[in-house]
């Protein structure tokens, strides 16, 4: 569970199709240096077993949260994805909008992004952290040992998200389609498919109908996540 993988694999393996069809196709390289780029930023505020990153998920998984959450896990930290803060110091990252959210009232520090795919930055105080203006100035390899130490916690349950099926070596088969954001005991699966160069079509808001033709279009679909909307 590395970037090993999923940094020497061609071709989209993160597709993003948020709503009024704003999308982005990521290769596996791209992701991997968007991660490493989370970690140098993340690295900035003392990223290691002390830090937890609270992740609400108000709108459903965006692709810029799903690297916030890879940067923390593989480098050691916590994630905790709940509608309820923790109660013991941690940090935010939200979508631009949810940054006064009460949930986040108590974070140290609020991290925010932009949904939308090509947006560069986001236009918030300097109270908070413009992530999609900030996460760009690191470089797009860590010299960090990221070793996928990191506690995932979802909804009160730490979830072993290092222990999914095994694959092999080889790159997983087929596209795993999320219409919403993963199951807590998905997660495992998720994790794996993507960071073993699988495909993934992550999105939110959008009907079984046009699901169904984004899907014929980019291959077989190995199975779905998440609450799939009727």
């Amino acid at each position: 569970m590395d970037l090993s993988g999923i940094a020497h694999t061609g071709g989209p393996v993160l597709i993003w199709r948020g709503p009024d069809f704003d999308r982005l196709d990521l290769t596996g390289p791209v992701v991997s240096n968007w991660v490493n780029k989370g970690v140098g930023l993340f690295g900035d505020f003392d990223l290691g077993p002390d830090f937890t990153l609270f992740a609400p998920l108000p709108e459903g998984l965006h692709w810029r949260e799903l690297v916030a959450i890879l940067s923390v896990l593989l480098a050691g930290g916590r994630v905790v994805i709940a509608a309820e803060p923790p109660h013991e110091d941690f940090m935010a990252v939200v979508p631009f909008g949810h940054e006064d959210d009460d949930a986040v009232a108590d974070a140290d520090e609020v991290f925010v992004f932009n949904p939308p795919a090509l947006a560069l930055s986001t236009p918030v105080g300097s109270d908070f952290v413009d992530v999609n203006s900030a996460i760009r100035s690191y470089p797009d390899v860590t010299s960090r040992r990221l070793d996928a130490s990191g506690v995932l916690e979802i909804d009160g349950q730490v979830i072993d998200w290092t222990g999914s099926e095994s694959n092999d070596g080889t790159r997983p088969q087929g596209l795993l389609v999320a219409n919403s954001t993963p199951l807590p005991g998905e997660w495992p699966r998720f994790l794996q498919h993507l960071l073993g160069g699988g495909e993934v079509l992550l999105t939110t808001q959008m009907d079984d109908a046009r699901i169904t033709d984004l899907a014929d279009g980019l291959g077989v679909v190995r199975g779905t996540l998440g609450t799939w909307t009727k």
